[in-house]
Order: structure tokens, then sequence, then C-alpha cells
């Protein structure tokens, strides 16, 4: 049926209808996968893990679909009111499964009391599935604290984080943490995840991804990762002074535990580093290696940090221990390592400058002018800080 000539009321009551069929439907699913769970068959016969293993496969349904479908099934006779609810349209299947997978666990607790649903019901009805969840915990802590404890251990058990390298050198991350250690991640990375200025359009998911690696960053740098072997954890970059001025048929940089970087990623790093020269002969055996100089020396960058405070792009105000002293033109390629060459810039806006393209200049007065690359894709009218370039004296 042709449904784009309806009225927006006819397809927001289509859509109550259809969920409450879905919802009634699901408790007849449910009353299928309890009494298939007490046959075993799924297991002794059809050699499934589980029966909500078999029920995800051969249901097409994601796992938590299938395990809510067996705690209501479970739970049916100790949930006769709820599923009238369900019925009636009051609360949803998902309400329902909330209320299951807690009756479910108290009902198994030694020392809880027989479950009643009416509390949990009650707030089903003044709820929302999410806010159900809170209601829920606090019941069954009341109920059964020690089982609450136990949960919450087995979660810390199998949280997990794992990195997954492509063949291009993308990293992929997957993980799971139990609910309160996610929360203190969430807490250390959201004062680093806020917009940066009127010019920042990253997405909230690539503003946590950025996070996570200025924290990753920052911990590098202010040495506050424990010694591995008696060594500081460092990041290190080999290259070629050719990649490092950025010159044509220069090799791309290396850098541990990733593929070969761009000549601006290097440049980037060698902003503000320490750098040691390394000579070697023609058949790759070294010759000399130097010491380890810093580019911009301890003095320099306190002078650096009182005068600018913090990063100097447009907007932004991530304080001076989180940024960088970036060179606009940079030492390799003849700039100067002294003030009038270098502000701090925070690793996001570093970035933008070096491999993101942008350009900035210093004005007469001391502002920063951020100029977005030519292209189609940043319209200069779009940015705030790209005003008038013709005003300043641009590096």
């Amino acid at each position: 049926m042709d449904k784009t000539g309806l009225l927006p009321e006819q397809h927001a009551s289509s859509l109550i209808a259809l969920a409450l069929a879905r919802d009634r439907l699901a408790i007849e699913m449910a009353e299928h996968v309890g009494e298939l769970s007490k046959s075993g068959a799924c297991v002794d016969d059809w050699g499934s893990v589980s029966t909500p293993d078999w029920v995800r496969h051969q249901c097409n349904m994601p796992s938590g679909a299938a395990g809510d479908l067996l705690h209501v099934g479970e739970q049916l006779q100790n949930l006769t009111k709820t599923m009238d609810a369900v019925r009636d349209g009051e609360i949803g299947f998902a309400h329902a499964a909330i209320i299951a997978r807690h009756a479910q666990a108290i009902t198994h607790s030694e020392s809880a009391e027989p479950f009643d649903e009416t509390p949990f019901l009650k707030a089903a009805r003044e709820s929302s599935v999410s806010r159900l969840w809170y209601y829920s915990m606090h019941a069954w802590h009341r109920a059964d604290p020690q089982g609450v404890t136990d949960s919450q251990r087995q979660a810390v058990e199998e949280r997990y984080l794992r990195f997954t390298d492509a063949a291009d050198g993308t990293v992929y991350v997957k993980g799971a943490f139990d609910s309160a250690a996610g929360a203190t991640i969430k807490t250390a990375m959201e004062p680093w995840a806020q917009h940066l200025g009127d010019d920042d359009h990253r997405s909230r998911e690539r503003r946590n991804a950025d996070a996570w690696v200025e924290m990753s960053a920052h911990s590098l740098d202010a040495g506050i990762v424990p010694q591995h072997g008696s060594v500081r954890p460092h990041v290190q970059v080999t290259t070629t002074l050719e990649t490092l001025q950025g010159l044509i048929g220069a090799p791309a940089g290396e850098m541990a535990l990733s593929l070969p970087i761009s000549s601006k990623t290097v440049q980037r790093f060698a902003c503000d580093s320490s750098i040691t020269r390394v000579l070697l002969g023609a058949d790759s055996a070294v010759i000399d290696a130097g010491r380890a100089k810093r580019v911009v020396a301890g003095g320099t960058r306190r002078v650096l940090d009182a005068r600018d405070k913090h990063c100097r792009w447009p907007g932004c105000e991530r304080p001076a221990s989180w940024s960088s002293a970036h060179h606009i033109l940079h030492w390799a390629q003849g700039g100067k390592t002294d003030l009038s060459n270098m502000i701090l810039l925070c690793q996001h806006h570093h970035w933008m400058v070096h491999e993101g393209g942008w350009r900035l200049s210093l004005a007469a007065d001391g502002r920063v002018l951020a100029i977005p690359p030519e292209t189609d894709f940043y319209p200069p009218e779009f940015y705030p800080s790209a005003r008038a370039p013709d005003e300043f004296d641009v590096a």
C-alpha cells in the first residue's frame, strides 16, 4: 500500500497500532521460547549453544532481543499483570523485558523475598524504557544487594578492549565496559570532546575519537604513563631530512606501531619534539647518533605558555599544558624557533594546520587568522575566523 498520501496523523496512529500488534506478537513468541527452552531441544537435538542463540539465528534478531524473549517466557507465571498491561497497550514489551530480567534475578536469589511485579508495573506505566532500568536497579538492590554486586562484578570480568589493524593502517576498536567503568571513561573524555570554537563542525563521534587520542598524547607528554623496561613510553618517528622538508620524491616517515606516515604528519610531530640525528652508511648501518635535543627549549616553552596561555586558534581555549608549540614557518623549512614564529595549538587544531590544509596568519596586533583550504568544501563565509585575508601578512 502506498503511504505517501497519508496525513501525519494517519502515519502516527498506524505506528501506534502496529507497535501494539508487535508487542502482542512478542508475548506469543516469548511463550514459545520459554517452552522451547524447557524442552532443551535447541541444545540437545539441534546443536545450538543455547536457546537464545538458536532464536537469534533462526528468527533473524539480535542476541539481546532473543534474550528478552527467553526472560519473559521463563517469568510468565510471575508477570500476569504485566502481560495484561502489554496486551492492553499500557506499556511496551520492552518494559516487560526489563521487569522479567529483574524478576529472574530476584527469584533466583537466596536472600530476596518473593518477586512482586506490582511496584515494577507501576513504575513502567510512569516511565520510559530507559528510566525503568534505573528504578529496577534500585529495586533489585533493595531486595538483593549481593546479587547486584555479583552481577556487576561479572560485568567487570567480561569487559574488554580490542584493537584490530586493517591492511591500510586503520585501527578498528571494539570493546565493552561495565557501567561504572563506562561512566569513568565518559567523564574523563567529556571536557575534551566539547566544541572548540565556531569553526568546529565535527560530529560527536569524531570529537569523542579526537578526545581519546588527545588524552593519550597528553599522558605521554606529561610523563604520567608508567615506564616500560626502564624507558619512558613515547611516540617515536623516524624520518629523512628530505621528508621533514616535504621535498618531492622523499619517502614517508616511519612511526612505531603504525604504517608509514605522510610528511605533513612528520612535520606536525617535529614542531614540538625531541630530535636525535642519526647518520647511516651506504648499507644502512648507523655511523653516528647524536644526543636528543628539544626543538623548543624549556625556557622558550615557558615564555610561550605565559604569552599564549591556551590554544591560539580563534575561539579555542584548550589550556597550554594540552597544546603544542607550532612553528608558523616550519623549522625544517627555515623557520626560526622563537616567539615571533610560534604559537600554541591544541592537538586537533595542530592537525588541521598540517594535515588538514588550513593556514594561519598573525596580525600586527597579535590576532590569529585561520584560513581554510581553497576547496569547495570550505566556503570562507562559513567560518567566522576566515575574515578579509588581505588585511594580514599571510605566512
